[in-house]
């Protein structure tokens, strides 16, 4: 199956995410969705 992903990711998006993720407020579902997307591994 192909994955899907919603038009408006760009960068800006992306670079966003990353920050909150980093800083711990990245909701569990959006945090997810940014690993699955980067193949990030969990954080621990």
């Amino acid at each position: 199956m192909q994955k899907r992903y919603p038009e408006w990711v760009n960068t800006q998006v992306i670079m966003k995410a990353i920050k909150m993720r980093e800083e711990g407020i990245l909701s569990q579902r959006l945090n997810t969705w940014i690993e699955n997307l980067l193949e990030i591994n969990h954080k621990k």
